[in-house]
C-alpha cells in the first residue's frame, strides 16, 4: 500500500517520506548522540528522554521537578535512569496518581502519572526517597499511611535484575512484600544467575512482523481449506488457530471467541464471550480470527518442550484490573503475542502446573501487581516476581498427611483446566485418561478458593494479612457484594485458610468441601461414543 502511494498519491507519499525521515533522524539522534545514556535504549519513549534531560540540566546544588508517566520508575526500558537515581540518591520523591477523577480530562482514567522530583549531586537525599502510590487527587498527599520510603538495599531485594520500583498503596503493603521477598526468591534472579524453573517466557508469533504467514477464514476457505473444529486442513497441511489474549481467562482456554465487525474502525476484532451452555459442552472450541503454520509455530517452539498443550497468561492487562495475572493451559497452537508461553526446564515440568496455580492464585496476583504501572505485563515483571521454587511442592503437604503437595495441587489445577476433549493430551500427561470434567460453577469457586488459601499458607501469610490482601481487589469484592451480597471470595478463603491450620496444627488431616472430592472421575461427562 505504501509503494503504490507513489504513484496514486504523489504527495501522501512525499509527507509519509518526510515524516519517516523525521522520525529516523531524531531517534538516531536520541540513540547514538550521546546526550541521553541511560534512557536511549529498547524502545526509546519521549517521557524518559525528557526526564533525563532534565535531570542532567540541574545544577549540582538545584532541584528539578517535572510530570511524568508513572513507568518512569518501573517500565523495564527506563531501568538504568531510574537505579542510578536511587543508586546517587537524587531522587528526593515520587507522587504517583491514577487519572480516576479526571485530574487530567481527555485522558484515559486509568492512566497512571506522577510528580517526580530529583536533588543535585551535591544534596543527595538521606535514607531514601518519599514515594506515594495510586494517589487519586492532590489532598492524598497528606495521608500519612500512604507515604513510605525505600532505600536502594530494599529496591533491589524487591527488584533485583531492573533495580525499578515497586508500587506500594501503603507502608502495610510495602511491609507485606519486604518479608514475601526476604522468604520467597523471585522467578529469575539474573544478577545471582538464579532460574530455579528453568523457566523461559516466549513470544510465538508478532501479530505485525509476522502478518504474511497468517490467514483469515476467508482466506483458507477460498484456498480450499476445510474447517475442523478450530482447525483447518488444507492438503497435508494444518493451519492452527492463533490464541490471542482475549480469548482466555484463569483457568479457562475457551474464554471467548474473536468476531470481525467491519463497522467497528477503530477495534475490528471483537470478543465474543462464551456462554455457559458453550462450557458445559465439552466439544465446543473457540474461534479465532486468524490462523497460523502448524509448522512454523512447532520450529518455534522449544525442542524441549514435548507437550500437546502450552501455559500461557495475558500479555495485555493493568494493576487496576479484577486480576491482574490471567492465564490457562490451552491445548498446542499458534500464539498471539498477546499470550506469553510458559516452558521450564524438563526435569520440573511435573510440577509446572503448581506453578501455574502460584500464577493464578490472588497471592501471586498481589506480587505481580506491585510492579507494574502500564497497561500490558512485561515479561521482567512476571521474572522479577517471588514464585515459589519447584523443590517446595516435592514437600509432603502440611495439611495433607499422606499426599504430597504436588499431588494435592494438581488434582486441583487438572479439574479447574480439564473442560473440554481439545485438552485430552493435559490430562494424560497428568496421569488421567478419563473424560472432561463437568463446568460446575460452585466447584470451580470451591476448588479455586482452596488454592489460594493453600498458597497464602505456602508463602507464610498471617490469617489478618490474608483478610488484608484480599480487601486489595476491589473489583472481586464489588461484584461479589453484587452477585451474593458478601465479599464471599474472601470469607470463604479465610474458613478454608483457618481449617487448613488448624490440621496443620493438630495433625488431622483437612476435609475439602468437594464432594466427590478433587479430580474424581465421578464429577466427569461421560466417556465419548
Amino acid at each position: 500500500m505504501i509503494a503504490s502511494l507513489a504513484k496514486e498519491n504523489p504527495t501522501l507519499h512525499a509527507a509519509f517520506l518526510e515524516a519517516r525521515r523525521n522520525a529516523d533522524g531524531v531517534s538516531h539522534f536520541v540513540r547514538n548522540g550521546g546526550r541521553y545514556p541511560l534512557c536511549s535504549r529498547g524502545d526509546v519513549n519521549t517521557y524518559a528522554v525528557f526526564a533525563e534531560l532534565a535531570y542532567t540540566l540541574q545544577r549540582l546544588i538545584g532541584q528539578v521537578g517535572v510530570i511524568v508517566p508513572s513507568g518512569i520508575a518501573t517500565d523495564d526500558t527506563s531501568k538504568y535512569f531510574f537505579r542510578n537515581l536511587v543508586n546517587s540518591r537524587t531522587l528526593v520523591s515520587l507522587y504517583d496518581f491514577e487519572n480516576t477523577a479526571p485530574l487530567f480530562v481527555g485522558v484515559h482514567r486509568s492512566y497512571k502519572f506522577c510528580l517526580l522530583t530529583l536533588t543535585g549531586l551535591n544534596h543527595p537525599v538521606g535514607s531514601g526517597a518519599d514515594l506515594i502510590f495510586f494517589a487519586q487527587r492532590v489532598a492524598d498527599l497528606q495521608d500519612k499511611d500512604r507515604r513510605l520510603t525505600l532505600s536502594a538495599e530494599e529496591i533491589a531485594l524487591l527488584n533485583p535484575n531492573t533495580g525499578t520500583c515497586p508500587i506500594f498503596r501503603n507502608k502495610r503493603t510495602a511491609e507485606l512484600n519486604k518479608g514475601i521477598y526476604r522468604r520467597i526468591p523471585v522467578l529469575l534472579n539474573k544478577s545471582a544467575d538464579q532460574n530455579p524453573w528453568g523457566i523461559t517466557f516466549i513470544r510465538m508469533f508478532d501479530m505485525t512482523n509476522d502478518s504474511a504467514l497468517l490467514r483469515t477464514r476467508e482466506q483458507l476457505e477460498t484456498d480450499g481449506a476445510h474447517l475442523k473444529g478450530n482447525i483447518f486442513y488444507q492438503d497435508d497441511q494444518r493451519w492452527m488457530p492463533v490464541f490471542e489474549g482475549k480469548m482466555v481467562g484463569i483457568y479457562d482456554h475457551r474464554a471467548s471467541s474473536i468476531e470481525l465487525n467491519p463497522e467497528n474502525v477503530l477495534r475490528q476484532q471483537q470478543s465474543i464471550h462464551s456462554s455457559l451452555e458453550n462450557h458445559l459442552n465439552p466439544s465446543f472450541v473457540n474461534m479465532p480470527y486468524l490462523w497460523g503454520p502448524e509448522a512454523e509455530g512447532r520450529s518455534r517452539t522449544p525442542e524441549s518442550w514435548k507437550h500437546q498443550w502450552l501455559p500461557v497468561f495475558k500479555r495485555v492487562t493493568a494493576a487496576t484490573n479484577e486480576r491482574t495475572i490471567v492465564g490457562c493451559v490451552i491445548p498446542w497452537t499458534t500464539v498471539s503475542y498477546t499470550l506469553y508461553v510458559v516452558v521450564c526446564s524438563p526435569r520440573h515440568q511435573d510440577k509446572l502446573l503448581c506453578l501455574m496455580g502460584n500464577f493464578w492464585s490472588f497471592i501471586g496476583d498481589c506480587v505481580v501487581r506491585q510492579k507494574t504501572a502500564q497497561p500490558s505485563l512485561p515479561m521482567g515483571v512476571v521474572y522479577e516476581s517471588a514464585f515459589l521454587p519447584p523443590d517446595i511442592f516435592t514437600s509432603p503437604s502440611p495439611w495433607q498427611i499422606g499426599d504430597s503437595l504436588n499431588s494435592w495441587i494438581t488434582k486441583r489445577v487438572l479439574e479447574l483446566t480439564y473442560t473440554a476433549w481439545d485438552l485430552q493430551p493435559f490430562a494424560q500427561d497428568c496421569g488421567y485418561d478419563g473424560p472432561p470434567f463437568r463446568w460446575d460453577e460452585e466447584r470451580r469457586f470451591l476448588l479455586r478458593c482452596e488454592l489460594d488459601a493453600a498458597y497464602f499458607h505456602l508463602y507464610s501469610i498471617a490469617h489478618d494479612d490474608v483478610a488484608y490482601i484480599m480487601d486489595t481487589f476491589p473489583i472481586v469484592k464489588r461484584k461479589d457484594e453484587a452477585a451474593h451480597g458478601e465479599y464471599r471470595t474472601k470469607r470463604v478463603i479465610l474458613e478454608i485458610y483457618d481449617a487448613m491450620q488448624q490440621a496443620i496444627e493438630t495433625g488431622q488431616p483437612y476435609q475439602t468441601r468437594l464432594d466427590p472430592p478433587p479430580a474424581d472421575p465421578r464429577v466427569a461427562h461421560p466417556p465419548r461414543g
